[in-house]
């Protein structure tokens, strides 16, 4: 394994760890013992993004996660995910998914009920083999 991908795998272990915190490129770079200038240089160059995109995107995905696995509040999943506002999170989250974090929730709901109502017309939510 080659310097630079011990460095990418120690980048991608330390964000995936800290996925709840704040996490900025200068910490990161400051993990990997590189300036940020450089780890943003190098990142950019091999993966084709921007590294605090990359952490903003793994981040959403996480939040994407807890929303249609979860009963958490939104505002709590937004925390849980690193972000201080939740209305920048639900700005976020819009720009990346094309819906608000409720929206996302509703339809994965939807889609679930989809599968199986009971006679009353309410989500059945047991598993069945058709």
């Amino acid at each position: 394994m080659s310097k630079e991908d011990e460095i990418f795998k120690s980048v991608f272990s330390y964000i995936g760890d800290n996925l709840t915190e704040k996490l900025t490129v200068e910490e990161i770079a400051k993990h990997v013992y590189l300036s940020p200038t450089y780890l943003q240089s190098v990142f950019k160059e091999n993966y084709g993004v921007p590294l605090a995109e990359y952490v903003r995107r793994q981040k959403l995905q996480k939040a994407r996660e807890l929303l249609y696995n979860t009963q958490k509040r939104i505002s709590d999943i937004a925390y849980d995910c690193g972000f201080e506002h939740e209305s920048s999170f639900i700005r976020s989250f819009k720009r990346e998914f094309g819906m608000t974090p409720g929206e996302a929730r509703r339809r994965a709901l939807q889609e679930q009920c989809s599968l199986r109502t009971d006679r009353n017309g309410f989500c059945d939510r047991t598993t069945h083999d058709t």
